[in-house]
């Protein structure tokens, strides 16, 4: 087994695969030790790189000029904007698209995104290019992206009570709480709210449960049809919530919950701590990720609490610049 089987093959894995994963971890591991300077030197200390690198220099096991794209984080929190450079943007639709079938179906859906903020970025907004790649794949012709005109969303509401095409919503948090917050909505039977996260960039920080009440009330859905997503610009893989709080991720990405001052110390089932990820998905740049979430294990899937406090990356310099 080599690099290029496991990007051939990786989406094959399915839940309770562990050796195929540990094997496929393994290749992944030690290619990113051999071909990325960066993880290199950190895998010297902790097996998980702090996501804040990305900050700080091109992470890759390939020359940055080569990637397909480079997507670019909001830059909230401490202004600086992480990059990740995807050397193949095929692996990333497809990371996106075998996960999405496996949770909604294949459709097709009405798919509509409500993402302010994040569309100035463009496809360089992973998030964009993420629902775009969704609309392009499962959506029909009332699908597509909208901001402060709410036409599309209104069209497509009607077109979904004419043809019981089910209606999926996506929207960054606090976009989608403006929207009730101006008028109620009524979706139609069966549709899907999934917010994507950002509830840090505007105003003022919502606990989750709060926003899915508000959001279940302003958009007339059963509280079990607001779903979320669990994503990052440094990530090829995303996670679902489906109507509950607690996120499960491909069998291509695994987790653990760590102490927040050692990272090789596993915190037991519902006590918090910062969420490591191995993500296969990431085999060109860097698979095993600590976050900058507090989370909680709850049995295959966690749950986020927050934001490590002063997660910043110190001495990141030190860690991009040393040999």
């Amino acid at each position: 087994m080599n690099i290029d089987y496991v990007e051939r093959h990786f989406t094959d894995l399915h839940t309770g695969d562990a050796d195929c994963f540990e094997a496929m971890a393994s290749v992944v591991l030690t290619y990113q030790r051999e071909h990325n300077s960066v993880y290199r030197r950190w895998s010297h200390a902790a097996t998980y790189m702090p996501v804040a690198a990305f900050k700080y220099a091109p992470v890759t096991c390939f020359p940055p000029e080569e990637a397909d794209i480079v997507f670019k984080s909001s830059g909230t929190g401490s202004g600086r904007s992480s990059l990740h450079y995807v050397r193949r943007l095929s692996v990333y639709e497809r990371a996106v698209r075998v996960h999405f079938e496996a949770v909604f179906g294949r459709g097709p859906f009405t798919l509509v995104a409500h993402l302010p903020n994040y569309l100035d970025t463009g496809r360089n907004s992973s998030l964009v290019y993420m629902v775009d790649c969704l609309i392009r794949a499962y959506g029909d012709a009332k699908s597509g992206f909208f901001l402060n005109d709410t036409a599309l969303l209104e069209e497509a509401i009607q077109h979904c009570h004419g043809e019981r095409s089910p209606l999926l919503l996506f929207g960054a948090a606090f976009g989608l709480l403006h929207l009730v917050e101006k008028r109620t909505w009524k979706l139609p039977v069966g549709a899907r709210v999934i917010e994507t996260g950002g509830m840090k960039t505007f105003r003022k920080e919502i606990c989750r449960n709060e926003l899915h009440r508000r959001l279940a009330d302003g958009f007339a859905v059963p509280k079990s049809q607001v779903w979320s997503e669990y994503g990052m610009c440094e990530l090829m893989s995303q996670a679902w919530a489906q109507g509950s709080s607690v996120y499960f991720p491909p069998p291509w990405m695994h987790f653990r919950v760590v102490n927040h001052l050692d990272s090789t110390d596993e915190m037991p089932e519902g006590r918090p701590g910062t969420l490591a990820v191995l993500d296969l998905a990431n085999m060109h740049s860097v698979s095993a990720i600590l976050t900058e979430d507090v989370a909680v294990k709850r049995g295959a899937g966690f749950e986020i609490l927050g934001r490590v406090s002063q997660s910043d990356l110190r001495g990141c310099n030190f860690l991009v610049d040393g040999t």
